[in-house]
Formats: C-alpha cells, structure tokens, sequence
C-alpha cells in the first residue's frame, strides 16, 4: 500500500504530475485543487496516493492532503461514482464545502458543480450524509498523525469507524509511546492492521 509519494516535481500538466523519487518517475493523476497547490518544478513536493486497481488498468491518483483523499475514497463507495468523476467533483470544490454541502443536504449547490448533475447530487446525499464528519477519538498523538493512519487503512479497505477505534487502541498503548517519526507511524500502523485482522 502506497501512503504517499515524496519526491522531486518533473512535470506538470493538465490533470497530471510527475514526481521522481528513488531514480523512478511517477505519474499521477490529480484534481485541479490538488495541481493548483503544486511548487515550482524541480522543488520538493509529497503527495498522497490511491492506487487505483480495476482489471487490466491501474491508475495513481495523487492528493495535496489527506481530506480530499478522503473524499474522494468516498466518493468511490457511491453508486455509479468513479475515480474520472470524483477527480472532477474535487476539481470544482474543496472537501469542507462539499461536506457542508453534503450534511445541510443543499441539492442545489452539489448539483452545481461541475461534472454532477442534481441526480447524482441526490444519490451521494442519501448514501454518505452523516459518514464523512464523525468524530475521531482523541489521542496522544498529532492530528495529522492519526489521521493519515486512519486514512492508510480505509484505502487498504477497512471501515472507517472501525480503524479509528483500532488506531486509537494502539495509540494507548506502551509499545508505540517511545517510539517517533516514521517508525512510530509504521508501527501504529503495523499494530492496527492486526488488530482489525483478528
């Protein structure tokens, strides 16, 4: 599983980008948010991935942060939603609009958005209102830290709610308190995926 990507920006061009890391160059496609928040070319930049997998075709998608990763896997759990549409839903507002939008029910506004149409407007109220604005259990750890655990293991294909009892469960405990930076994460990581596994 892909996290995120971390390396040097080659290219940029409509929908896409490039980044080398390791002497390998990715291409991944992207929203028009996420390609707006890009550097210069030549500077650094982390994207977060999905790896899109459907029989003879594999896609990276790349995201400036977590939230619009998270919409977009949820977008993908909507019927008749896939990754070219929920790009292009991305691409015509941010996550908390969309979510306000989604949570008030306001047909009207989603159905604006490019791409969308108040059909399906309709269909992505009725099946994710209420799903995207739980709240995480507190923990001792960052925010960012906690939620880019979470969001690793619902793109792995587990439930939300469910890996964020797991992460919260193994952030209480010893073995991972003494531990930092990319280990530590790895680690909560590692010890989740067990735990959701039993």
């Amino acid at each position: 599983m892909v996290n995120s990507i971390r390396g040097i920006l080659t290219f940029k061009a409509p929908g896409l980008a490039g980044i080398e890391t390791g002497g390998v160059e990715w291409a991944l496609e992207l929203s028009a948010s996420s390609l707006s928040r890009l550097p210069a070319l030549g500077a650094e930049v982390r994207l977060y991935t999905h790896l899109h997998h459907v029989q003879d075709s594999m896609r990276l998608y790349g995201f400036a942060d977590i939230d619009e990763r998270r919409l977009f896997l949820a977008l993908l759990g909507v019927s008749g939603v896939g990754p070219a549409l929920a790009r292009k839903i991305l691409s015509g507002t941010t996550p908390e609009r969309f979510i306000a939008a989604l949570e008030t029910e306001d047909i009207e506004s989603l159905g604006a958005i490019p791409g969308l149409g108040k059909k399906t407007a309709q269909k992505i109220v009725l099946q994710l209102r209420g799903k995207l604005t739980a709240d995480e259990p507190a923990a001792a750890s960052s925010p960012g830290e906690e939620r880019e655990v979470i969001d690793a293991l619902v793109s792995m294909g587990f439930d939300s709610r469910a890996a964020a009892k797991a992460v919260s469960a193994v952030l209480g405990d010893t073995a991972v308190a003494d531990l930092t930076g990319e280990e530590r994460e790895r680690e909560i990581l590692r010890w989740a995926i067990v735990a959701l596994s039993v």
